[in-house]
């Protein structure tokens, strides 16, 4: 393992972490893709500022939440390859770290979007009719996400490249 010697080996490094969760783990993947949806439908819908922002916010808390789960399975693999309770438990508790963050996301966008969502025809017209281009954009973005998020894990060659695959969790 090497210590970064300067601030864009941090970055290359963090990249590289960011990378190794979005290939190696189904659920961020999810996350990912459901977080950019969620977020073409805050634009959609127009909602105000404040309420994108606690969106935003809520998306994030599950996105790291999701990653130091990873980080921690990681870890307790590596201390503890074979099955022992306390690293059953350091496991447990990170994922259930991980289902609380993304209960509290889900009812978070419930009580956002579940009183818009009735209007979301008239909204997606009136962005189609006056940001037709910008509408065609997101929405291809969107579904270029979601090919990338299929994608990525059957290419992506890391740096445990010929050792034993992590398994999705």
């Amino acid at each position: 393992m090497k210590r970064a010697e300067n601030l864009k080996e941090s970055f290359r490094y963090a990249f590289q972490g960011l990378t190794y969760a979005l290939a190696t783990q189904r659920n961020l993947r999810l996350h990912f893709f459901t977080a950019a949806t969620v977020m073409v439908l805050g634009w959609l819908l127009d909602l105000p500022k404040r309420e994108f922002i606690v969106v935003l916010a809520a998306i994030m808390v599950v996105m790291v939440a999701e990653m130091m789960n990873t980080a921690v399975e990681a870890v307790v693999d590596l201390a503890s390859p074979r099955i022992h309770p306390l690293a059953q438990t350091a496991k447990d508790v990170a994922a259930g770290a991980v289902l609380l963050a993304a209960g509290g996301a889900a009812l978070l966008g419930l009580w956002v979007f579940l009183p818009r969502i009735s209007s979301l025809g008239y909204h997606f017209m009136l962005r189609w009719k006056n940001e037709r281009v910008l509408t065609v954009l997101f929405l291809f973005l969107l579904g270029a996400l979601l090919g990338f998020v299929i994608w990525l894990p059957r290419i992506w060659k890391g740096p445990s490249a010929g050792a034993a695959t992590p398994q999705d969790q």
